[in-house]
């Protein structure tokens, strides 16, 4: 429970005042929790912000899964992840803050965004692999198709990133991304 309140604290502190701005004592005072219960689950605020991202990777992870199974058709299937997506980020746009920008703060964060971000990328090549015609390009096309993945990855990020804390409704993400990604997959 105290661990539970503490990632709670954490990802609300680094998602308003931000990585610079934060503290153990501040993320403690948010939690409700002396800073001795803090060392009991974390070494440092570093670990502390790991674990936070580490959380949403989880639960980016388990919302991908669970769209995966909503549809048999490759486009419907890429539009419906797309969409979860879009409305995970969307409920709580603290978890674009932390995961996507405060995690530029330290060589150790950019690392796990980059792995996170490499996984979101080895999604989209997999989303986009059933909607590429069949052809005899072979492995240049999967090269082709990874690196489309990559740079729509980082697309769709600074679009999380711009449009952070507006309404799903408000924003043309997902019909959008979902065109892009389709048509990608033909490159």
């Amino acid at each position: 429970r105290r661990r539970t309140l503490l990632l709670a604290a954490g990802l609300d502190q680094f998602a308003t005042v931000g990585w610079a701005g934060s503290s153990v004592q501040g993320i403690c005072r948010a939690a409700g929790l002396s800073p001795r219960y803090f060392y009991d689950h974390f070494d440092t605020r570093e670990t502390l912000f790991l674990a936070v991202t580490e959380q949403i990777a989880r639960e980016v992870e388990e919302t991908v899964l669970a769209a995966l199974t909503t549809a048999d058709d490759p486009l419907a299937r890429a539009g419906a992840v797309i969409e979860a997506l879009d409305h995970y980020f969307a409920s709580d746009p603290r978890t674009i803050r932390v995961a996507l920008m405060e995690s530029l703060s330290t060589a150790q964060f950019r690392d796990q965004r980059r792995a996170l971000l490499a996984t979101f990328s080895a999604l989209g090549a997999r989303l986009m692999r059933p909607l590429r015609q069949a052809d005899a390009r072979g492995r240049a096309s999967r090269r082709r198709l990874e690196l489309s993945a990559a740079v729509l990855t980082g697309g769709v990020v600074e679009a999380l990133i711009a449009w952070e804390g507006e309404p799903s409704a408000d924003r043309p993400l997902v019909g959008h991304l979902t065109d892009l990604y389709a048509a990608a997959a033909q490159v």
